[in-house]
């Protein structure tokens, strides 16, 4: 080996050698850092879990670590983990060491990374004392300082806040207005009452709201949606007949009736659906119609549905017989699905006539209906299966 290339391979050698030997100082260093930093934080822990519990702090500590990253990092957790009067105990002290304040402040900074950081603790800390200051947060130019504070918002639960959000979803693009809509769920009943009259509005995302309507539930909420059905946008009318079926009660039923005649089918799917949470027997016949909907998913939801509601089945079993093969399709599917078949399966081998022979003839029909498939694999014998997919009535096998 030539002079050069040794002393290459040397310098080479060395290098390695220094760079592993400078990783395995940082490791040590970073290892030490992260044990420091567990030790200060578990000291944090101590003293605000001594306040939470025993409701005694040191005011000259407390206020000496206030603007201690690692130390608000400790409250916010507390704050997030707890409720009640232990909240309300540490949240007073945040206000006096001057945490809320400067998050306050930060709120109209210049630089926007400071906006967020204060929008997302305010969010954990809910101070309804910041209320107004959050709620001009909801105009600011970054997406998430404004869904920060709607967040915060909404955990204050303030229904002054509700008509803010819903003024300031407007100037929103679509994603953002679905985070402040999820925001405005958080809320609960006490956005009810001024969600509802947005629906009257002009507003730009009312199909957006019906929906959160729908998710929080109270059935308040439930005039404006059967006004909403109305619409002639067609998205507030499908969010509106979906919403009722959560925020609904019997009286919603005519009208989620008559949406069944709709024109768009996505509309009559929706509301074959609510309808059938209503679990309300003046359906039955419109939805024995429905199974006949040019649209499978309209078919689809009348047959699950009816599948719910008493009497409900035995159209579904009748529907087996229906001249339109769509209307037999989609009541044999849910038949197998909603585990009336497989119930009906054990029943072949009851003593009880009662019992057996409307289990029989269950069977029969779906076998005829081309579902022999899950019959066998449920165990019935394939001999059965085909004698009684070519049966009648009067010749169903006796042993079965």
């Amino acid at each position: 080996m030539s002079g050069p290339i040794r002393i290459l391979l040397i310098s080479l050698a060395g290098i390695f050698i220094l760079a592993a030997g400078s990783l395995f100082v940082l490791k040590v260093a970073r290892r030490r850092q992260r044990g420091r930093r567990v030790r200060r934080k578990n000291r944090f822990i101590d003293m605000v879990g001594e306040l939470v519990v025993q409701g005694e702090w040191n005011a000259r500590v407390f206020r000496r670590y206030a603007t201690d990253a690692l130390f608000r990092e400790v409250l916010l957790e507390y704050l997030r983990m707890i409720a009640g009067s232990d909240r309300d105990r540490l949240m007073a002290v945040t206000r006096e060491i001057g945490m809320v304040s400067e998050y306050v402040a930060d709120l109209r900074s210049g630089d926007k990374n400071e906006r967020v950081t204060a929008a997302e603790a305010l969010s954990e800390i809910a101070d309804p004392e910041t209320l107004t200051d959050l709620v001009f947060a909801l105009s600011d130019s970054v997406p998430e300082v404004r869904v920060q504070a709607a967040a915060a918002l909404a955990r204050i639960g303030d229904s002054r806040a509700v008509k803010s959000l819903l003024a300031a979803m407007d100037q929103q693009d679509d994603m953002s207005a679905q985070r402040l809509a999820d925001a405005l769920y958080g809320f609960g009943s006490v956005a009810v009452q001024e969600a509802a009259r947005y629906l009257s509005s002009p507003g730009k995302y009312r199909p957006l709201i019906a929906r959160t309507l729908g998710l929080i539930g109270d059935i308040k909420a439930e005039e404006a949606l059967i006004q909403a059905l109305d619409s002639s946008d067609q998205s507030l009318r499908i969010r509106a007949a979906a919403a009722l079926g959560r925020a609904g009660t019997p009286r919603s039923v005519p009208y989620l009736l008559e949406m069944l005649g709709d024109d768009q089918w996505e509309v009559r799917a929706q509301a074959a659906t609510a309808v059938g949470k209503r679990l309300d027997q003046r359906a039955v016949p419109w939805l024995k119609r429905a199974l006949s909907d040019d649209s499978w998913w309209v078919r689809h939801n009348a047959a699950a549905s009816l599948v719910e509601i008493p009497s409900g089945p035995d159209a579904l079993r009748l529907a087996l017989d229906h001249p339109d093969p769509y209307a037999r399709d989609a009541a044999a599917a849910v038949l197998l699905s909603s585990g009336m078949a497989g119930e009906a399966v054990g029943d072949l081998t009851s003593d009880d006539p009662l019992v057996r022979n409307p289990a029989m003839d269950l069977v029969m029909k779906l076998v005829r209906a081309g579902k022999g498939a899950f019959f066998i694999n449920e165990g019935v014998p394939p001999e059965m299966v085909n004698q009684l997919h070519h049966a009648g009535q009067s010749h169903l096998p006796a042993n079965f």
